[in-house]
């Protein structure tokens, strides 16, 4: 695999999972593009890493939470100015589907090791194999780790459907 079929394969698994973990459009294409421009040039200084897939996931899962404290600092303020100008933006419209917030409430229930191993793997796209080693487990302990989380996931929202 070459460098330009290996970046054209990651940037829209990349985006999603990076839009997936911060919400954010721009922020996310941010993400993603430093993460594929770190691929090319760990690409073109040392050559290939073992698996492209799970180096340029690992670097944007860090920047991503790092992307996502900074954003829960700024919340406050982007409320303020929210109510200020008495519109809301189409993003926070397109969040308001019955549907769309009740998956994100129960996923951002998890924990966020369950979290991060179904972004990895319904977001991305990842194979279990690289999954795993950006999230820095074996492929066992990975596959163990999803198969909880998505029980989990699962008995959270079918809870959330008896209360209503």
């Amino acid at each position: 695999m070459d460098i330009e079929q290996a970046v054209e394969d990651l940037a829209p698994r990349l985006l999603r999972y990076c839009v997936a973990r911060t919400r954010n459009a721009a922020i996310a294409e941010d993400i993603a593009q430093d993460a594929l421009a770190a691929l090319v040039h760990r690409w073109r200084r040392y050559g290939p890493p073992d698996s492209p897939e799970a180096f340029t996931f690992s670097i944007a899962r860090r920047r991503a939470t790092r992307a996502v404290y900074r954003q829960r600092l700024l919340l406050p303020l982007a409320y303020l100015v929210e109510r200020a100008d008495g519109q809301r933006n189409p993003e926070s419209l397109a969040l308001d589907q019955e549907e769309k917030d009740a998956t994100l409430s129960a996923l951002a229930r998890l924990a966020s090791r369950d979290r991060e191993a179904l972004l990895l793997v319904a977001i991305s796209g990842l194979d279990s194999g690289a999954a795993s080693k950006c999230a820095g487990v074996s492929i066992g302990a990975f596959k163990v780790r999803l198969h909880r989380a998505r029980r989990r996931l699962e008995a959270m929202m079918v809870k959330d459907d008896e209360r209503n």
